[in-house]
């Protein structure tokens, strides 16, 4: 009878508390590190992929490819006769 009692109380009031200490270290722990990568990702003096750029300098990523037609000598596009509607 007196192992019964204590396997209760163990089930009832010390693995709870014991859990509660685990799970609060675990998301805790979770949580610092989803801060860190966080800053890491979103800092830019953490950035260090891209060379830095002066002031007005602009970043080219992508050229479109020249059309089968002499792409030298366009002048514009085909001119479409507007007319105002009331």
């Amino acid at each position: 009878m007196l192992k019964f009692v204590l396997i209760v109380v163990l089930i009832f009031f010390v693995f709870p508390k014991l859990l509660k200490w685990v799970l609060r270290g675990f998301v805790v722990s979770q949580i610092n590190k989803a801060q860190q990568d966080f800053q890491q990702q979103y800092n830019p003096n953490t950035n260090t992929n891209r060379p830095k750029k002066r002031d007005g300098q602009v970043d080219v990523d992508f050229v479109p490819p020249k059309s089968g037609k002499n792409s030298d000598d366009f002048n514009g596009g085909e001119y479409i006769d507007y007319e105002e509607v009331k």
